[in-house]
């Protein structure tokens, strides 16, 4: 008895710890250019919680895989010329209201809000045709989900000291899944 009583506390302390300290990774720096100072810093993000956005490849070419317990952010990229930025982007509308016991309305009703939220839906890799940068300046690139059925999926880019825009992308995603256009 004593064995399962120490066995159910080992799993009780070791799930809490995974509770209260997490699976958390830290930020490391990842390059595209073989100096630093030459290239342009880039973060990604989203403008509110519910959109995602990662970095997936430059030019075709993903980074290394990251040491355990790091993951690469910012990315440094090449600075004064045109670069192709594939990145994973993922929108998933929460779940409205279902409407049980109103018989064929409350039905109707649930097969609408299934039907908006698929068309709102975003996990696909988009290519980000990104403009030159400039070297030694730090940029943020964020997916950003705007209102409406089936809302604007907008990628943009900003100065990331000053916040201004620097460019913005939109891009369309197919209701039956496939790649961005």
């Amino acid at each position: 008895m004593k064995l399962l009583t120490k066995k159910n506390v080992g799993i009780l302390v070791l799930f809490l710890s995974f509770v209260f300290i997490g699976c958390s990774t830290k930020p490391a720096t990842y390059s595209y250019t073989p100096d630093q100072a030459r290239g342009a810093t880039v973060s990604f993000g989203a403008t509110n919680e519910n959109p995602n956005l990662t970095f997936v490849a430059l030019d075709g070419v993903p980074p290394l895989a990251a040491e355990k317990g790091t993951h690469w952010e910012p990315i440094v990229l090449p600075a004064g010329r045109a670069l192709r930025i594939t990145v994973y982007a993922r929108y998933a509308q929460e779940g409205g209201a279902r409407f049980s016991g109103f018989g064929l309305i409350g039905d109707i009703a649930n097969v609408a809000q299934t039907v908006s939220a698929v068309t709102r839906d975003v996990d696909t890799n988009v290519v980000f045709n990104c403009p030159p940068l400039q070297a030694g300046r730090s940029y943020r690139l964020v997916f950003s989900k705007e209102p409406g059925i089936p809302g604007k999926n907008v990628l943009i880019l900003t100065d990331a000291n000053s916040n201004a825009i620097i460019y913005q992308q939109e891009f369309e995603v197919s209701v039956l899944g496939g790649q961005a256009r």
